[in-house]
């Protein structure tokens, strides 16, 4: 039974990180949702869990998340680290996506290092946030389609790696 509650608790903190992640990137609504409401979400299921100091390093996912990982085009001068993707990857659209989404992808996965070595779960760590990682590159930038929630229109493209962002982290807290 308490593994029904584990699989549901960390199912349940998946979807509401990657409605908070769509609902950070959609028209007329703020990014506040994805900067800030993800982190702390994760940061307060990990302190009811885990008492210990360190987990505060889950909060530095708001320094990345505003990094920002757009690359330019012409309606959009990009990120920074979307324009640096874009000449180290020669204007390959493809690979400064792929490239740009694994850096921060790379970056989130760090801030998840105190919380593995707390819980002594290496392996599945590593694993985890690997699979985040190849979630959030491949996807975040494709075009999936969208989706209603409330009278809002989410993409996939958003809600699918910030779950997984959410899937991952919750993970490591939980087991």
């Amino acid at each position: 039974m308490l593994f029904v509650l584990t699989c549901l608790s960390i199912i349940c903190g998946g979807i509401v990180t990657g409605l908070l992640g769509a609902l950070g990137g959609c028209d007329y609504s703020s990014n506040t949702y994805r900067r800030y409401g993800i982190p702390i979400y994760l940061f307060l299921s990990a302190c009811i869990l885990i008492h210990h100091w360190q987990v505060s390093a889950i909060l530095l996912m708001i320094g990345i998340f505003y990094i920002g990982y757009g690359i330019p085009d012409a309606t959009d001068s990009g990120s920074w680290l979307g324009r640096f993707c874009y000449k180290l990857c020669k204007g390959n659209i493809c690979w400064s996506n792929v490239l740009a989404r694994g850096i921060i992808g790379d970056l989130i996965a760090t801030t998840l290092i105190p919380i593995i070595l707390i819980r002594h779960n290496y392996i599945l760590g590593i694993v985890v946030c690997y699979a985040m990682k190849m979630v959030f590159a491949t996807l975040a930038w494709r075009d999936l389609g969208e989706f209603t929630f409330g009278n809002k229109r989410l993409l996939w493209s958003e809600f699918i790696p910030y779950t997984a962002v959410g899937l991952a982290t919750l993970i490591i807290i939980y087991l």
